[in-house]
């Protein structure tokens, strides 16, 4: 993999632009970049047009910056983008604009088609976005920032940004003023002031001032006694209370940096958690690489070794990834050294345990048709755990023989229950939990699957329409709350062993069903999907080809596919939250993982379902091989 150029060529190459825009701003006014330079502009029309000189704004009360990062617009030829492409598609792109003067930011609202991790203050407004995946070309829309102006007096700039192109390289984004007050040759005299601070400054953000890393250093050598019997755990030559990688050999003991870099920061590059691309620093490259290995895309692995900087885990996970989003932005608890190459190798769990409904218990996988008295008596089996994704032992590929099955050592325990919600009934998230907490020993592990019957069990998609539509954002937090917050012993009188990991799948597309089940009957003499399911009423919501409570099929399945996304958002979020603490309710730093980064990436909730992956019964649940791709998908992004 290609790095970029050197930190001293990178700091040349942001003076020169800084100083190509300050003399343009003080001699001609413009602040556009060079073609083909990545550059964050403001555009004064929404339009994604980069005016020919620097935007100039209305001195006073409000101004509202359109923001957007741009490249150009050719896309690559030869090669592929995010690897090795040739064209001016953005794989990841950050930056921190400075408003200074009389201007103060008071709000930013996200273009609502855009993934971004944000920091507002009234001074600064940073970002991080971009898709590593195949990259996108520009005008990218990041959203309208909007200011307050006291008087003519002020400033919108770029302090600094990075962005890694379509060759997968990280480059310097283009550092000028994005708007300036009415021209006058004191406020041009003043932005070309500003603009000099802001290249004095040179700031970056960073979890501790390097200089405190080095003060700490250099008070442990002063401390530290150095006995003759000093423990050098990883025998490079380096005793333990001087080894700034004590767990993998580093006799040259080199610190380039953490986030961002360049000052040491008292970890050795050998074990600097975060840094996947093993260059001693953490920065945009590394969250575009995380990206892509989560994807299973080049590098098809990452390295877990490096990768994890949150929980108590040396996995490689969706909340590393976010976790790194953001510190780049300047949000969130930091980077954690709890990587692999910074600790000893943590057990693998002695007990795992599934959490679930029909789909973890394997309702009807077997079933291979439903015209006929005789293939209805394979759906009056019911629940068929032999073939559960979870611990099936029909399944070679199940989440427990990934493991290594019975000869691992490891035990395995379902409390799922066919038919159960997150959010209400006797066999709720919460009530699950308190079958788990009634287990010894308890788990190390806990795998949640729930929430296809919160949506199946819906009559509408418009609250306006019936009185049970689908969850709001409030109530299916709040479930998803009730379960974690016993698992974890908040306001709980007991709760898993602080070495625990929660690990929430995310919600199974229910909309592919409908199409799912047409497939599924083409053909087949012996499967009528659209007659079983309107026998038994299954999965109205997804799956009833006529109106219910006022709405189309079309209107549900659009609906479906608007929400089951959100809560899946919602249970990411919410994971990072409980293993950070950031919401106090995880004090004893119980791990909670959710498989699901975005609709890009690999998980559960991602994981379409087609005529294969339904059984020929139901034409609802997981047929055997459904149950395995479930399997696969759970694995996929196991944090034990």
């Amino acid at each position: 993999m290609r790095k970029y150029a050197s930190l001293q060529t990178r700091a040349a190459l942001h003076r020169s632009i800084l100083l190509t825009g300050l003399v343009s701003s003080l001699m001609l006014g413009s602040g556009s970049a060079l073609a083909g330079t990545p550059s964050v502009y403001h555009s004064p029309a929404d339009d994604g047009l980069a005016a020919s000189t620097t935007p100039v704004e209305p001195g006073s009360p409000l101004v509202t910056l359109f923001l957007y990062v741009d490249a150009g617009p050719s896309p690559t030829s030869t090669g592929t983008a995010c690897e090795d492409g040739d064209g001016d598609e953005l794989c990841a792109w950050e930056f921190r604009l400075e408003a200074s003067g009389a201007a103060t930011i008071q709000a930013f609202l996200p273009d609502p088609g855009r993934n971004l991790e944000t920091r507002v203050s009234t001074s600064e407004f940073a970002a991080v976005g971009g898709d590593a995946i195949g990259g996108q070309l520009g005008p990218i829309r990041v959203g309208a920032l909007d200011l307050s102006v006291a008087s003519t007096q002020w400033t919108v700039s770029v302090g600094d940004g990075s962005a890694v192109d379509a060759g997968f390289v990280l480059v310097p984004l283009s550092q000028s003023a994005i708007a300036t007050p009415e021209p006058s040759s004191k406020a041009l005299i003043l932005a070309g002031l500003g603009l000099l601070v802001i290249f004095a400054r040179r700031r970056r953000r960073c979890a501790h001032p390097p200089s405190r890393f080095i003060a700490l250093a250099s008070l442990a050598l002063l401390v530290l006694p150095l006995a003759a019997e000093a423990q050098d755990a990883d025998s490079d030559g380096i005793v333990d209370p001087l080894d700034n990688c004590m767990h993998t050999p580093n006799p040259s003991q080199a610190d380039s940096g953490g986030l961002f870099g360049p000052s040491a920061d008292g970890i050795g590059d050998a074990c600097q958690c975060g840094d996947v691309t093993d260059d001693g620093e953490v920065d945009l490259l590394d969250l575009a690489t995380y990206e892509r290995g989560l994807a299973n895309l080049l590098p098809t692995t990452l390295d877990e070794d490096k990768c994890s900087v949150v929980g108590g885990r040396t996995d490689c996970d969706p909340n590393d990834r976010q976790t790194l989003r953001q510190a780049i932005v300047g949000t969130g608890s930091g980077l954690g050294q709890v990587c692999q190459s910074a600790n000893l190798v943590p057990p693998l769990p002695g007990r795992i345990a599934a959490v679930g409904d029909s789909i973890t218990q394997g309702f009807g996988a077997s079933c291979s048709c439903n015209t006929n008295f005789f293939c209805l008596l394979c759906l009056l089996g019911a629940d068929q755990p032999q073939h559960s994704w979870f611990n099936g032992s029909s399944l070679p590929n199940s989440f427990y023989a990934l493991y290594g099955g019975v000869g691992s050592g490891i035990t395995s325990t379902r409390v799922s229950v066919s038919g159960a919600e997150m959010s209400t009934g006797s066999n709720s998230f919460s009530n699950q939990a308190d079958d788990i907490l009634a287990l010894s020993p308890l788990p190390d592990l806990v795998v949640v699957e729930l929430g296809g019957n919160d949506v199946c069990n819906r009559g509408c998609v418009d609250p306006g329409n019936c009185a049970d539509p689908l969850y709001d954002d409030a109530t299916w937090t709040a479930a998803v709350e009730a379960g974690l917050d016993k698992l974890v012993g908040f306001g709980h009188a007991t709760s898993l062993t602080p070495e625990a990991t929660i690990y929430l799948l995310g919600v199974p597309r229910v909309q592919d069903l409908y199409s799912a089940g047409v497939a599924k009957q083409a053909g087949a003499s012996n499967i009528d999907c659209d007659a079983i399911r309107d026998d038994y009423d299954i999965c109205e919501i997804a799956t009833l080809n006529a109106p219910l409570n006022g709405e189309d099929l079309t209107t549900r399945l659009e609906g479906l596919a608007e929400r089951i996304p959100r809560y899946n958002e919602i249970l990411r979020d919410l994971a990072l939250a409980y293993t950070t603490n950031t919401n106090g309710r995880n004090p004893s730093g119980i791990e909670v993982v959710s498989d699901y980064v975005n609709e890009a990436l690999p998980s559960v909730g991602t994981t379409p379902f087609g005529a294969a992956e339904i059984n020929g019964g139901d034409c609802f649940h997981p047929s055997v091989f459904g149950q395995s791709t479930a399997a696969a998908a759970a694995w996929y992004s196991n944090p034990r």
